[in-house]
């Protein structure tokens, strides 16, 4: 496996784990709160992340259907649980993995065209696979972050999230 395949799917990993431990923080109203109308919750991060990474790494590399309703990763309000947004997560991403896992280093510059449904609100856009593991890899650590500070923000103690995760810068 090439050696940004594996840097890739590190970090997202790593970002699965920060998001994991934020989540687990917090109840479930908490992780439906929205601080104002028009923002997200960490919920709704997560859907998004998560139909993201699928999007991209099983439908658009892997060829799978698509199985994703971008809008409503932002309008959905609850109705699921810490435990059931981390095993959707978890579940892409081990479908992610065995996608990315047969790549080869000469596949990473075959270009995969992404496509939206109409009314999704993107374009389609082509790009070549290394490009879509580095852009996937970093829209989920953006997203992390932002979970990862608004779980901060809504935790009862004042711990430090991340202490019992690895840091590599």
């Amino acid at each position: 496996m090439s050696e940004i395949i594996i840097e890739c799917m590190r970090r997202l990993d790593q970002s699965l784990g920060y998001v994991e431990q934020a989540v687990n923080k917090l109840s479930t109203e908490e992780i439906w709160f929205r601080p104002k109308s028009k923002m997200n919750a960490i919920g709704n991060l997560c859907l998004h992340i998560a139909g993201s990474e699928y999007q991209h790494l099983v439908s658009g590399i892997g060829n799978k259907p698509i199985e994703r309703d971008r809008p409503n990763e932002f309008l959905t309000r609850g109705g699921y649980s810490s435990q059931e947004l981390l095993q959707y997560m978890l579940k892409v991403r081990e479908e992610s993995r065995s996608v990315v896992g047969n790549l080869t280093k000469a596949d990473l510059e075959q270009e995969v065209t992404i496509s939206f449904p109409e009314g999704a609100g993107m374009e389609n856009y082509t790009w070549s696979i290394q490009k879509i593991m580095i852009g996937a890899a970093e829209h989920y650590s953006y997203h992390t972050g932002q979970i990862v500070y608004a779980s901060k923000l809504l935790q009862k103690e004042d711990d430090h999230l991340l202490n019992n995760w690895k840091h590599y810068f």
